[in-house]
């Protein structure tokens, strides 16, 4: 993969459904301070981003998160990283599968029923399944594309609909009389999940040209431009939509009110291009977590199983698949996406205190980040404000599913890796 690649799974990574989808939500939570919420998490993402940057400068392996985590704390606490990193994938990869549909219904009004939504996700993810299988750079190639064509409506929303903004909406007081601070967490957490995703850039980094300089450049880059662009969507979202707290299709439907039905179509089919971009970066990306846990003996090590012809993790592709499948059956894209939120931080806050530790046992970086610790620091802290908005349901489950991984990990070593060892033996 080259840095073209990189920043293309980086823009796919981060630019998906969630744009398409939560702009009414992150408006509900914070009113007209909502651009701001968009700002402010973009801000503790970029700030976590930068500690990626310098943790995958001194990394040229697959893994990411996981793999700085193990490398700084030890086997456990990297294990439990890359189970958290792996369950937040697929809980993101089956959200936007499920979401895919509901955006596609703006153009296809037979996909507001939940069953075709559905059947459209299992064939999606089925279909990336087999081209992943094929090889890494068909999967680099789809993602490139797809990081482009998504911009195009995006911008386009954007240049038009700054013309018919009522600038007014943008000083409406935060609702419920919360304070801008709690606007700013509620809504910033809302917003959550589409600033996701930059963390996918490293993750490939054992197969991409120069990983210690492309990787960085890619990650920083693809995310400021993201949050940047975030931010005026919602300017633009709020400032044209009739009832933007009610929206179900937000973008489409302000495109629709201030342009005519040809903008809402034209948004509405970029939405669709946008989903199933981020849909090929996040197919490319998750397997590639299951096959590291197997490559480094933290799972059995079937997981690392590669094509002879390919070389692309097959086991892990067809694992992952089957489990997005299944997630899309049972839960919707507003379930998953909060799902994913309250995972994401558990491979957040561990790179960013990584960062100290590996300066001092790995040495320089390829990207260093200047005054000491106080980066690292102030993303720690970022994430722990934000962790605030997690539901009590949410931090459960998000404790079951930790739990879940590390018991998988100490039967794989009490008893699998003995086994595998006697049987050598024997």
């Amino acid at each position: 993969m080259t840095l073209l690649d990189c920043v293309g799974l980086g823009i796919n990574g981060i630019i998906g459904t969630g744009i398409f989808l939560l702009p009414a939500k992150v408006f509900r939570n914070a009113g007209g301070f909502s651009w701001a919420a968009w700002l402010a998490i973009g801000g503790v993402c970029l700030l976590v981003g930068l500690c990626f940057c310098e943790a995958s400068g001194r990394a040229d392996r697959n893994g990411g998160p996981y793999l700085y985590a193990r490398d700084a704390f030890g086997r456990w606490i990297g294990v439990g990283v890359g189970w958290m990193a792996l369950a937040a994938n697929l809980f993101a990869y089956g959200a936007v599968a499920r979401g895919f549909g509901r955006n596609l219904s703006f153009l296809l009004p037979a996909l507001n029923d939940k069953g075709p939504q559905i059947a459209l996700a299992v064939l999606v993810i089925a279909g990336l399944a087999a081209l992943n299988w094929m090889g890494v750079r068909p999967g680099a190639l789809a993602s490139d594309f797809f990081s482009g064509a998504k911009l195009v409506p995006i911008l386009l929303f954007v240049a038009l609909g700054l013309f018919f903004v009522d600038w007014h909406r943008l000083s409406l007081p935060p609702p419920g009389g919360a304070t801008r601070l709690e606007a700013l967490k509620l809504g910033g957490f809302a917003a959550l999940f589409a600033c996701t995703g930059f963390e996918y850039v490293p993750v490939t980094a054992g197969e991409t040209e120069n990983a210690r300089r492309n990787v960085p450049l890619a990650l920083f880059f693809s995310l400021l431009f993201s949050v940047l662009l975030y931010a005026l969507v919602q300017v633009v979202f709020m400032g044209t939509h009739p009832d933007p707290a009610t929206a179900d299709k937000p973008l489409a439907e302000a495109a629709f009110a201030f342009a005519g039905p040809w903008a809402g179509r034209f948004v509405a089919l970029g939405s669709v291009i946008s989903s199933f971009g981020y849909l090929t970066a996040v197919a490319l990306v998750t397997p590639r977590y299951l096959s590291a846990l197997g490559e480094n003996g933290e799972l059995p090590p079937i997981f690392a199983r590669t094509s002879q012809r390919y070389r692309t993790p097959t086991v892990a592709i067809a694992v992952t698949a089957a489990i997005c499948a299944g997630l899309a059956m049972f839960a919707d894209f507003d379930r998953l996406s909060d799902l994913n939120n309250a995972a994401v931080f558990a491979q957040y806050v561990p790179t960013c205190l990584a960062i100290p530790v590996l300066r001092r046992m790995r040495g320089p970086s390829a990207f260093r980040l200047p005054f000491g610790a106080a980066i690292p620091v102030l993303a720690t802290l970022g994430c722990i404000l934000f962790l605030n908005g997690i539901s009590k349901d949410d931090a459960i489950f998000s404790l079951g599913t930790l739990a879940l991984g590390l018991l998988l990990h100490a039967l794989w070593r009490l008893f699998g890796r003995s086994g595998a060892v006697l049987e050598g033996h024997g």
